[in-house]
């Protein structure tokens, strides 16, 4: 925060920061601007199916009562590092989620920032796709930031991520800050499922 001729201005110099970070972190090594992907045309959800019959005979199965419908149309449901965290303690929710994504043949995503945490690394390589973070992505993140007045670095790389992969769907804990960032895209096609 900085002040001049009385009036405060708020500047969001750490958050920027933090998404250089990250961005430096992933692209270290790399002195060429590498083109982001074209999406994938073909879904391939066996490892999801395959995480979730593991999860399911340490954790039995989801009974009916915590089965989800979801009515939002999406190709990719995103998972964020906290809905990760979830999925490797068999919240039942979660796996809900991730149960209605292999029947549905939706992508099942998370963001290159979950490998940060060990646990979600181990997770998002079982289950995910694991989406790289480009200088386009980390720069849509920082806008989110700055149009919701945020301080949440790694939801708004999810978000970022989320509106690339449209129409989409994004699994948290944090859906006040995920919606918000949410409604800063101006975008409609991405829903933000609670865990």
């Amino acid at each position: 925060m900085a002040t001049t001729n009385g009036r405060i201005y708020i500047t969001y110099e750490r958050e920027r920061n933090t998404l250089r970070s990250i961005l430096s972190f992933f692209s270290r090594g790399q002195r060429v601007e590498i083109e982001e992907p074209k999406p994938i045309a073909h879904v391939d959800v066996s490892k999801a199916e395959h995480f979730l019959a593991a999860l399911t005979v340490k954790h039995g199965p989801i009974a009916a009562a915590d089965a989800v419908v979801v009515t939002d149309a999406a190709t990719a449901l995103l998972l964020d590092g906290p809905a990760l965290l979830a999925l490797a303690a068999g919240n039942v929710r979660a796996r809900a989620y991730v149960g209605w994504a292999v029947r549905s043949h939706t992508r099942v995503v998370a963001p290159a920032t979950s490998f940060l945490d060990p646990t979600a690394a181990s997770v998002a390589a079982a289950v995910a796709d694991v989406l790289p973070i480009y200088a386009s992505t980390a720069e849509l993140a920082a806008t989110l930031l700055s149009r919701a007045r945020l301080s949440l670095p790694f939801d708004a790389l999810s978000v970022a991520l989320a509106s690339k992969l449209r129409p989409a769907a994004i699994l948290t804990r944090d859906v006040a800050g995920i919606g918000a960032l949410v409604r800063a895209t101006n975008q409609t096609g991405i829903s933000v499922f609670p865990l």
